[in-house]
């Protein structure tokens, strides 16, 4: 197993994920934090959250976009997964790999799904782990 890498915001050109388009599944404390971060750093989000629910309700509030998770899929080029992990692999199933499309990535904060394999990505989609601890 190589040596894992571990890159540090002098590592790094912070204009780069400017340019892409992020959709935030989920707006829990995961969500709200990682997803207001984003925006408050200048970056292009939507939220990808069931329509007319508390999250949703709570996200218009804040002024943030949103729309339905298979429409935010379609729209991102980065798709980061913070809704409850124990959710996790059915939303995936259902709304979010039928979207995704080649080359986008699909990033985790939280590790579980993906080590047991209840979620398992295409060859073609880039998966990335941010954890925040």
């Amino acid at each position: 197993m190589s040596e894992l890498k571990i890159y540090l915001d002098k590592d790094i050109n912070t204009e780069l994920i400017k340019s892409k388009k992020i959709a935030i599944i989920g707006f829990g404390s995961q969500g709200y934090g990682q997803g207001m971060n984003l925006v408050d750093s200048g970056c292009n989000v939507i939220l990808g959250l069931r329509q007319g629910g508390k999250s949703d309700i709570k996200a218009r509030d804040y002024g943030l976009k949103t729309m339905p998770i298979s429409e935010a899929v379609k729209w991102a080029d980065i798709v980061q997964i913070l809704i409850p992990d124990e959710i996790q692999a059915q939303v995936y199933k259902n709304e979010i790999e039928p979207n995704l499309k080649e080359g986008q990535y699909l990033m985790f904060s939280h590790g579980f799904n993906i080590h047991f394999k209840r979620i398992v990505a295409p060859q073609d989609v880039n998966v990335i782990m941010v954890a925040p601890k």
